[in-house]
């Protein structure tokens, strides 16, 4: 998975194939891991987290 910057201890990442899920980012604290947050991207420039 690319790493796309780390701050502070934090990963900022994605997983090249996700199927049809909407463009997103991971978040997480050292290792990227697969229960990381999730930060979607929409349009209306509005963040949705799970």
């Amino acid at each position: 998975m690319p790493d796309l910057f780390s701050y502070s201890g934090y990963v900022i990442f994605f997983w090249s194939n996700e199927n049809n899920e909407p463009i997103h980012v991971h978040v997480c604290k050292g290792n990227p891991r697969a229960n990381a947050t999730k930060i979607w991207i929409t349009k209306n420039r509005r963040l949705y987290f799970s």
